[in-house]
């Protein structure tokens, strides 16, 4: 699929909202972890939350 940049950055910006502090403040620095970290798999120590631009080439 050729899902748009700007789509998946804005599906991103909601789903660290929802994780770190809520969607107004979601910007740059309030992040707690890296977000390569929190999309990795559950065994490889991450939240298992879908990385949206992997799985658009997948797709």
């Amino acid at each position: 699929m050729n899902v748009p940049k700007w789509s998946i950055k804005a599906i991103d910006k909601i789903n660290k909202g929802f994780l770190w502090q809520g969607k107004e403040k979601a910007n740059g620095g309030c992040c707690l972890v890296a977000w390569t970290k929190v999309t990795r798999p559950l065994d490889l120590g991450g939240l298992g939350i879908p990385n949206l631009e992997v799985m658009s080439w997948a797709l």
